[in-house]
């Protein structure tokens, strides 16, 4: 008996064209973000897990003070690996830099992702995401040094997963066309570079290497130590990852909770036109529940098609998705499908979201008798407690019927609210984003009068080179979640000056920290808080005596005195140089070096596909608004088909009555929009908490009016734009609709 009903499925299509193709480019874009995003997750942590296994990732990177008696002994009565790693700094042509590796086996094993492994000592390997980004050919010719290398072979390294150039302040900005790892033999190393840094590497059984840095302090000393969890080119690949996982899920959500209650409404307002029909149906024998599956057919068919284009869309883009990943992640893609279960639920989802919301208002309305449901519709016009509270007696005719109509349309007025906010909310988060990234870049350089940082591998007394002498100490959290720098200035410095919120130069004679480890720590000043050497283990306490406003790096600043002698180091030493020019210092003795016009040139790099990437959002959320605002809009007339007639038969004009029907719900956007904008500052600041919880690293949190202003003018174009198919709606109803509604 259902199935004659199925027929009046094509018709209700086309009478509805733009609360059909709206709803499954909603449910589209929903699954398409749900499928493709969670695929990322997945297949990112299939293949990192996979990738840390078969390469022998390292538990923590280390430099002894002396050497091994017995390196093989010691491993085996301490349950460890150990293997040392020289590398080398080459510059390349057209401002590339190379940091070329020998190639180990034991420990941070590389993993070919494309060619062949090194055969001979005049081949090479190129990082993957410089290989990926400079477009580097198998078989190009490289010339290092003056020696010549073949590339045969794109490579990942798992302590270089994010592969930058240093570890600390703005080094931590990754670009790729800057900056890159190479893999050679050890022969070709030592031809290339007899002096190269030679760095340590640990791997612990169980990951705890809370012991094993103890018993290496004891045995060889430690001039440097660095746990894995701590490194910032593994630690930000991770800290991305969890940023995309958690909105794989809470972003679809919203977008398919907002499709629901539109269907939800629509499938409301078809009942209530049809509902003489469907109590002439009721009377000849149809079910309830027949009636309500037949209700559920277009809403069935809207949740499935546009969920499968969105899971296929997801499956077709994949590849390309992960290809682009590669250029900004060095991790091999051993898995690069969209799983079935993600497949299953982007599927399911709006399914299982869409069907139950229109079921619950067609079971309502088609739950009545027969004889009511043929009763004629009639709007009552005793006025409702609400309308009552406006006392709508004063005031132009126009004025009350635009008041009265959105007090008895809440229900849509609450769905234009709905999706001006969740269109505002994805608008302002780039605006957020774009407010954010401009606030980190002006300040992360106004502190800094030098262009060139020199970090040594050991304490040095004298000081032949020339440039500013501090000392830096690695320090962590009593929880091992955060390691950040202990820095040690003179008092006189003059190249690395403080500054607090108002501008003001913070003289170093105290405790200093950067507001970046304020937010992490949550530190006030005056705040006492206790940190722990990571070479040693020792504690220190400390007292906040003044905030920098330095976003960068999270860090605490002292005088260089008070600093060697928490660390026992001689009186008058320093580990780190800064310089306005280029030093001279002989590579075994430079742990690392950081040029700040490179630094300059990675945030760069960073800003050109954050544009791009927030380009997508904004064309995102007025595609939301548009279908959303058009929706609500269109639904809006065709409730109002009755009134509009009498209207017309009262003499008023198309554009007058479409002011009147639709004014109301500029007020509704402009709310929904205002409410966008606590829900994005809330949202963020808890975002960017839990993806840089363990990164030296935090984002100041801005949104300018200029951006809330920008915002505000598309969200209100938008609703304008939506509003010329309501217009068009509101000319084409007839004068006769009103006079066949009273006849009926």
């Amino acid at each position: 008996m259902v199935n004659p009903l199925l027929k009046r499925v094509p018709r209700s299509i086309r009478a509805n064209r733009w609360l059909v193709y709206g709803s499954i480019t909603l449910v589209l874009l929903a699954s398409m973000l749900y499928a493709t995003l969670n695929a990322l997750v997945v297949d990112i942590d299939a293949s990192m897990a996979r990738f840390e296994n078969e390469s022998q990732i390292e538990s923590a990177t280390f430099l002894p003070q002396k050497p091994f008696v017995d390196l093989s002994a010691f491993e085996s009565e301490h349950q460890v690996v150990i293997e040392s790693r020289r590398e080398v700094d080459v510059a390349v042509a057209g401002g590339l830099t190379l940091r070329v590796f020998e190639r180990t086996t034991r420990l941070n094993i590389p993993v070919v992702t494309a060619g062949r492994d090194v055969r001979a000592d005049d081949e090479m390997l190129v990082g993957q995401t410089v290989g990926t980004a400079l477009n580097v050919p198998l078989g190009t010719t490289m010339s290092l040094m003056g020696h010549s290398f073949t590339v045969v072979g794109f490579a990942a390294v798992p302590d270089y997963m994010y592969p930058i150039r240093t570890t600390d302040d703005a080094g931590i900005m990754l670009d790729p066309k800057a900056f890159g790892i190479a893999i050679v033999t050890p022969a070709a190393l030592d031809d290339l570079a007899p002096e190269a840094l030679t760095t340590w590497h640990v791997r612990v059984a169980g990951g705890v290497t809370a012991t094993a840095r103890k018993v290496l302090a004891e045995t060889v000393g430690l001039a440097y130590w660095q746990d894995i969890a701590a490194n910032p080119r593994f630690t930000m690949a991770t800290a991305k990852i969890d940023g995309a996982t958690s909105v794989s899920t809470s972003m679809p959500l919203v977008i398919l909770l907002l499709t629901s209650l539109l269907l939800a409404a629509a499938q409301g307002r078809m009942v209530r036109v049809q509902r003489a029909q469907l109590g002439t149906l009721k009377a000849l024998g149809y079910s309830t529940w027949g009636l309500v599956l037949h209700e559920l057919a277009l809403p069935a068919l809207i949740a499935v098609s546009g969920s499968t284009l969105g899971v296929l869309t997801a499956i077709l883009s994949m590849r390309p998705m992960l290809a682009y990943m590669a250029s900004y992640f060095s991790v091999p893609s051993y898995v690069t499908t969209v799983p079935w279960n993600a497949a299953l639920v982007g599927i399911a989802a709006p399914v299982l979201l869409v069907v139950p919301a229109v079921a619950l208002v067609a079971v309502r309305l088609l739950a009545q008798t027969p004889v009511k449901l043929m009763q004629t519709t009639v709007i009552s016009s005793r006025p409702g407690l609400l309308e009552r509270l406006f006392h709508l007696r004063r005031g132009s005719f126009r004025n009350r019927f635009v008041v009265r109509a959105a007090v008895r349309g809440l229900s849509r007025l609450a769905l234009l609210t709905l999706g001006a906010m969740v269109a505002g909310y994805l608008l302002l988060f780039g605006g957020a984003m774009r407010d954010s990234m401009d606030t980190l870049i002006r300040g992360a350089f106004q502190d800094f009068r030098y262009n060139y940082t020199y970090v040594l591998t050991a304490p040095q007394v004298d000081n032949p080179w020339g440039g500013e002498p501090l000392t830096i100490v690695p320090v962590t959290t009593m929880d091992d979640q955060l390691t950040f720098q202990a820095m040690g200035l003179p008092a006189a410095s003059t190249l690395f000056v403080p500054r607090d919120s108002t501008g003001q130069t913070i003289p170093i004679d105290r405790v200093i920290i950067t507001r970046a480890l304020a937010h992490k720590l949550d530190l006030q000043l005056g705040d006492t808080w206790t940190m722990r050497q990571t070479a040693t283990g020792k504690e220190v306490t400390l007292t906040v005596g003044a905030i920098a406003e330095l976003y960068t790096t999270a860090a605490v600043i002292m005088p260089q005195q008070q600093l060697n002698g928490i660390v026992q180091a001689p009186p008058g030493s320093f580990n780190a140089l800064l310089s306005t020019t280029s030093l001279q210092i002989p590579a075994p003795k430079v742990l690392m070096t950081l040029s700040m016009a490179q630094s300059r040139a990675a945030f760069d790099s960073v800003i050109e596909p954050l544009w791009i990437g927030l380009g997508f959002i904004a064309i995102a959320a007025v595609l939301i608004a548009l279908v959303a605002l058009s929706v609500v809009t269109t639904l809006t007339v065709d409730e109002e088909r009755v009134t509009i007639s009498l209207f017309k038969v009262l003499g008023y004009r198309g554009e007058e009555l479409s002011g009147m029907v639709l004014g109301s719900g500029v007020v509704a956007v402009g709310i929904g929009f205002l409410l966008s904008i606590p829900l994005l500052m809330i949202s963020l600041a808890r975002l960017l908490e839990t993806t840089t919880s363990g990164i030296s690293f935090s984002l100041p949190i801005r949104l300018s009016p200029l951006s809330i202003a920008v915002c505000a003018a598309i969200i209100v174009a938008t609703y304008f734009v939506s509003l010329r198919a309501a217009r068009r709606k509101v000319l084409g109803v007839q004068m006769a609709v009103s006079l066949k509604t009273a006849r009926e």
